[in-house]
């Protein structure tokens, strides 16, 4: 029954929104804003990781960190979804959540939907939404190739709610993939001179006592 009422909340919030975006868009087009300017404090980015999975070929573990960017909670994180649309192919296996989270698939298999009671404030991070893909993740980036609703977006593609899904006002970003920090060019100049200087002085020392 849970899933019924979320579907038919999808369809209601598709005709209301395909409207209210339209004309959003059109004002923030004209204002130069950009897609997080009218999301009401609500915004998030995400990074993944992913590991292959030591007992079965081909399988790959993937982790996700949710960042709260906003000025409000997030309560609900929805992975490959749009209001219309789930792009996950196939049905993600070993779903696992946070603490305090609970985890469910939805659009029969092809998205899914974490929520909570105790929601991630604003200005915070949150690890542990993990799930098992056949999928590499070149092909998670890759676009949707469905027709209709979300044709085009990349598969990694999420959405999150300050509250109970699709109630208020949403913010949709893609996930990414996490990437090793790159060491600023200063730092870098003196790692290797101070390489450079150990190498000398062993040098000079080999040289002396011979």
């Amino acid at each position: 029954m849970h899933l019924l009422s979320i579907e038919m909340e999808e369809l209601k919030y598709m005709r209301f929104s395909s409207l209210s975006k339209l004309a959003v868009l059109a004002f923030s087009v004209g204002m130069g804003l950009s897609s997080h300017a009218f999301a009401d404090g609500i915004t998030a980015t995400a990074t993944f990781t992913d590991t292959p999975n030591a007992s079965l070929a081909g399988v790959n573990d993937y982790s996700i960190t949710l960042n709260n960017t906003g000025t409000t909670t997030i309560g609900t994180f929805w992975f490959g979804w749009v209001p219309g649309a789930g792009f996950l192919s196939p049905t993600p296996t070993g779903i696992g959540s946070p603490a305090g989270w609970t985890e469910m698939t939805t659009n029969s298999g092809a998205a899914i939907q974490w929520i909570t009671s105790t929601p991630l404030a604003a200005g915070s991070s949150l690890s542990g939404f993990t799930f098992d893909s056949t999928e590499t993740p070149a092909e998670l980036l890759s676009a949707f190739t469905g027709t209709g609703t979300g044709s085009g977006d990349p598969q990694s593609t999420a959405f999150v709610y300050s509250g109970a899904p699709l109630v208020g006002a949403g913010d949709q970003f893609v996930v990414t993939p996490a990437t090793a920090a790159t060491p600023e060019p200063g730092t870098m100049l003196l790692t290797l001179t101070g390489l450079l200087l150990v190498a000398m002085a062993g040098s000079m020392r080999r040289l002396f006592s011979s």
